[in-house]
């Protein structure tokens, strides 16, 4: 006799709930047979061309972010998002994130301190980050791998002090892949397909929660229409331009550059009673 599988609770719960909430809506709107059957379609292409992570995160993530952070004390989140990659390069701040030769744009710095909500500095935390270069593009996704390995892209281990420094470059805002189905959906509810410019970071440490969330920048033509949704006023920044020349040749610069500072903040994590 086969053994019987014991359902799981919570699955049971989440899928006759979506189940319900997706019956009532094709009754809501009358939902024709040749409706369903085009959306069944969209969503099979969807899944060939390997959207269906951009499409949730486009449409969803944001949602899901604002409910799982919810209550959460310290620096606020943002979305992850579908461009990260583990296993970055593992840097000891002060840094520079991997770049090619001639990396174009302007270049940031991006300091700051890394503590507890109770004030304590996380000494030897990680802040890992990602972003898209001047061009808005990503390594490991637009940029070949082989022509430019991990750029933009390292693992920095803050000093005892909690503190770090980052020199970067400044990232552009770009549009999402709008030239399979997500991108013609958007066309078809009248969306455009932009995010603002921003930084991603996901910071861990061992006694407390991980972080992961954005920075984005003040002046950004589309900070407030983000495609995605996933701006915060508390997480918008301003770039402060640098162009003192006896600073610039102090660093080796030949040309201004824009510095940040921002402190983050992580809850600790809860303690299991024995």
């Amino acid at each position: 006799m086969a053994a019987i599988q014991t359902a799981d609770p919570r699955l049971t719960e989440v899928v006759g709930d979506l189940l319900a909430t997706l019956r009532g809506f094709i009754r809501k709107h009358h939902i024709s047979h040749d409706e369903y059957r085009r959306a069944v379609g969209f969503m099979m292409e969807t899944a060939a061309k390997g959207e269906i992570p951009l499409l949730f995160d486009v449409f969803l993530e944001a949602t899901v972010d604002q409910v799982d952070s919810a209550g959460r004390a310290g620096t606020e989140t943002s979305v992850e998002g579908p461009f990260y990659a583990p296993n970055a390069p593992l840097m000891k701040s002060p840094c520079t994130l991997p770049h090619r030769t001639n990396e174009p744009g302007d270049v940031l710095i991006l300091t700051g301190t890394l503590r507890s909500v109770d004030g304590e500095p996380l000494g030897a935390a990680i802040l890992d980050m990602w972003q898209s270069d001047a061009q808005g593009v990503y390594s490991h996704f637009n940029i070949p791998e082989e022509r430019a390995p991990w750029n933009l892209r390292a693992r920095v281990v803050a000093d005892q002090n909690g503190r770090f420094e980052v020199q970067t470059w400044v990232p552009s805002p770009y549009q999402v892949p709008k030239d399979g189905p997500t991108g013609a959906l958007l066309k078809g509810i009248g969306r455009h397909a932009w995010r603002p410019a921003h930084l991603h970071l996901r910071i861990t440490h061992d006694t407390c929660e991980t972080l992961t969330t954005q920075l984005f920048f003040t002046g950004d033509p589309w900070i407030d229409s983000d495609v995605v949704g996933a701006v915060k006023q508390s997480l918008i920044v301003t770039l402060d331009k640098h162009e003192d020349w006896a600073d610039l040749q102090k660093r080796g610069f030949d040309k201004p550059y824009y510095a940040v500072s921002y402190d983050f903040t992580l809850p600790r994590l809860m303690r299991k009673a024995a």
